[in-house]
């Protein structure tokens, strides 16, 4: 894969710990996937096929290696790319929501909420 070099940080940073350790480079194929095209539908059967494990089996091993489910993972990312295009005035929300592949006003506003703790609107003014 030539796709960038991810790494999962162990639970504790102390001092004496392991370094990071790369991920499995099928949980890094979902993964740049998923950073590559944040406006596709990607329910866990087809991220489960891009890296050619069964459903259950893929879950598992991604919330193993990256410490959450696909499906949050997928909504935090989505979540990110939102907040920053939100701070362009010149882009609307409407526009935002659709680059980021959410279908209605509603959740996407119920998703900022709950992974920004604020709304789509103020999100914009930070």
């Amino acid at each position: 894969m030539n796709g960038p070099n991810l790494i999962r940080w162990n639970d504790d940073h102390s001092p004496g710990r392991p370094e990071p350790t790369r991920l499995d480079p099928r949980i890094e194929r979902v993964i740049a996937t998923i950073e590559a095209n944040p406006n596709q539908e990607l329910s866990l059967t087809i991220m489960a096929r891009i890296a050619r494990l069964s459903s259950s089996r893929f879950r598992h091993k991604f919330k193993s290696e990256v410490g959450t489910t696909p499906i949050v993972y997928v909504q935090k990312v989505r979540m990110r790319i939102a907040a920053h295009l939100l701070k362009d005035e010149n882009v609307s929300v409407k526009e935002v929501r659709a680059a980021v592949g959410l279908g209605s006003d509603s959740y996407f506003a119920h998703l900022c909420r709950r992974v920004h703790g604020r709304p789509p609107s103020q999100l914009r003014k930070t």
